[in-house]
């Protein structure tokens, strides 16, 4: 079985108001910052017409189970 692709760090910068409504779904809903941004991007690229293929054995539909410490 071919090894899953590892996910590559990527740092921008956000206004703050973007991140504290980051913060306020992960406080309410649970949901990891990084998964919330991957889900938004996809989102994007996907209304671009950009398709964008996940590597065997990774699920877009789901959040990370790994707490979010870096936000």
């Amino acid at each position: 079985m071919a090894k899953a692709e590892k996910q590559k760090l990527a740092v921008y910068r956000m206004e703050p108001e973007l991140l504290d409504g980051l913060r306020l779904v992960k406080e309410r809903d649970g949901l990891p910052i990084t998964w919330q941004v991957r889900q938004a991007i996809r989102a994007w690229l996907d209304s671009k017409g950009v398709a964008v293929r996940l590597a065997p054995g990774r699920a877009a539909s789901r959040p990370e189970t790994l707490t979010d410490n870096l936000l």
